[in-house]
């Protein structure tokens, strides 16, 4: 089945870089990852800024570079083969719904994407306006400089919002999934999972985009420090950690309840099979009216053979883990947590040491 319906604008800027560059990360660089450096360059003078906010300027840079690319790639590759993979454990009768719901959020995700932004466009416009005193200290005063910084504020709120805005798909595709769609469960699936290490799969890899917004704690805690109202940034950086949070945890647990209960439903199947095995088995054993002796004991040996194999299919279910996590997306998901924190702790030693 076809996935990806549409693309959202940044996604065809993109494509259309590559007809030129190759390599899609080349091209997103070409097309829109250059804007960041040029007005950094543009803005900041390291002659009359502290170390530290060229540090932390440098990093909220470098988050932003990779934007085009991170949106081009949820777009184009990790949206559509989430549900080209989960197609695999989707019963028959929901393929249809499996679509539906493909086309639903393509098209949510190219058409509604300002509606994330524009949390961050009041955050950060907001933290632009009352840190004007902490630049001009950092030497940005030259109405050149003020204009190019503000369009760096403007493309860094843009990826924020396009990154919130797939976590935000990435929930809710999930929940979808998981309300609307029956799950066929295949206990002997290679990953050990059931199948379901393709949730944990797309959603510690959206999960690892949006930690990329560490990268700019450091620089936020400078300009919270040194304001008036820091609490307007520190309403940003809450609005980050509880989505680096979010887009993992919600999912993952969503998926498993529903697996738990149908894997309930599995079992109890299976237990019922088994009790009209046995009680046909125990009618044979029982009867002694049997016309074929030969006939008896071919009957018996082939139940007590369907009995054994029903027991291991019931096992199998049994002992399934359910909860959408391998080793691999455990240590991802490590990562995108430790990041953030890290950034954190970096920054109270620098702030501590100076």
């Amino acid at each position: 089945m076809e996935y990806n319906e549409t693309s959202l604008w940044m996604s065809r800027l993109v494509e259309r870089g590559r007809d030129y560059v190759g390599h899609p990360f080349a091209a997103a660089l070409c097309t829109m990852g250059w804007i960041p450096v040029v007005t950094t360059l543009v803005a900041v003078d390291p002659a009359e800024a502290s170390l530290t906010f060229l540090v932390g300027q440098a990093l909220a840079c470098l988050m932003v570079v990779s934007g085009p690319y991170d949106v081009w790639y949820y777009d184009e590759r990790l949206l559509p083969q989430f549900f080209d993979d989960i197609e695999l454990i989707t019963a028959a009768a929901d393929r249809e719904t499996l679509q539906d719901l493909a086309n639903r959020y393509d098209r949510f995700y190219s058409r509604y994407w300002w509606a994330s932004a524009l949390v961050w466009v009041v955050l950060v416009l907001l933290v632009f306006a009352i840190g004007q005193s902490y630049f001009e200290s950092q030497g940005i005063t030259a109405p050149v400089e003020r204009a190019a910084y503000l369009v760096f504020f403007c493309y860094w709120l843009l990826i924020a919002g396009l990154r919130s805005h797939g976590g935000l798909i990435t929930v809710l595709v999930i929940r979808s999934f998981a309300e609307r769609v029956e799950l066929d469960i295949d206990p002997l699936h290679p990953d050990g999972l059931g199948g379901l290490s393709t949730v944990g799969t797309f959603a510690i890899r959206m999960t690892l985009i949006i930690s990329l917004g560490s990268l700019a704690l450091p620089l936020s805690f400078q300009i919270a420090n040194h304001i008036q109202y820091g609490s307007v940034v520190y309403a940003g950086v809450a609005l980050f950690i509880l989505l680096v949070a979010l887009n993992f945890f919600y999912p993952t647990y969503k998926v498993n309840r529903r697996a738990q209960e149908l894997r309930e439903r599995m079992l109890d199947s299976h237990r019922e099979r088994i009790r009209k095995l046995e009680r046909r088995l125990t009618l044979l054993h029982s009867d002694d009216d049997l016309p074929d002796d030969e006939l008896a004991a071919e009957d018996d040996a082939l139940l007590e053979m369907e009995i054994r194999r029903a027991r291991r299919e019931f096992e199998d279910y049994q002992s399934v883990h359910l909860y959408p996590l391998s080793i691999g997306i455990i240590t991802r998901l490590v990562s995108s947590i430790l990041l953030p924190i890290f950034f954190i702790i970096f920054e109270l030693v620098i702030t501590g040491s100076l």
